[in-house]
């Protein structure tokens, strides 16, 4: 639980927390940190064939025994940029595989949806990178590849009718409505709010009503 605190903390302003797996499998229950922290977003590899790396590392998570990691990404030959090595490699590109080059894939990700939507909280993308996966292996959740394979598309798809859902009426989005009841054909303010369901000073009159 080293870095819970510091998980919480970044989750609670809106950042978004995606960590590699680990390269410790293919025991099970070779979760490392911070990647295990119930918070994280943790990432496995697979190769060219979605096949689990060997190494990539397998839950269930030391951190209470949750499903990990939470899902998988290309990990094997990724071609990206690398080090120098003092001049070594002057093309400073290398092939490199495992879980912390299968990480990345998942944050680029995250950064092209936030592009697409720039309205979407960290855990809706979250919960959007989670269940837009593609399931492998055994069905359903599992400890070899969590929520299955990455999907940037689908994941876009979910996020576009969560946006577009609109329980009230009222012209904001569900996920943007911080008053989801609004009466019918009531005017609202950006946060899908209606003067009848304002109570500025909590005095349990609302401020349509309220003359103090």
């Amino acid at each position: 639980g080293e870095f819970a605190r510091d998980i919480e903390i970044l989750k609670a302003t809106g950042v978004a927390v995606v960590f590699a797996a680990g390269n410790y499998g293919p025991a099970v229950g070779s979760s490392v940190e911070p990647g295990n922290n119930p918070g994280s977003l943790s990432v496995g590899a697979v190769d060219f064939y979605q096949d689990l790396l060997f190494q990539s590392s397998r839950g269930p998570s030391a951190c209470g025994g949750a499903i990990f990691p939470s899902l998988v990404a290309p990990g094997q030959d990724i071609f990206a940029a690398g080090l120098t090595g003092g001049g070594s490699n002057p093309s400073a590109y290398a092939y490199l595989t495992g879980t912390s080059i299968a990480a990345p894939h998942v944050t680029g990700a995250m950064a092209v949806l936030m592009a697409a939507m720039p309205d979407v909280t960290a855990s809706q993308l979250d919960s959007a990178i989670r269940a837009g996966a593609l399931d492998l292996g055994v069905s359903g959740l599992d400890n070899d590849t969590g929520a299955g394979y990455l999907d940037a598309v689908e994941a876009y798809l979910l996020l576009a009718t969560w946006a577009a859902a609109d329980g009230d009426g009222d012209g904001v989005s569900d996920p943007l409505d911080q008053c989801p009841n609004t009466p019918a054909g009531a005017f609202v303010d950006r946060n899908g709010c209606s003067a009848s369901q304002l109570d500025s000073d909590a005095d349990g009159v609302s401020d349509a009503l309220d003359l103090c």
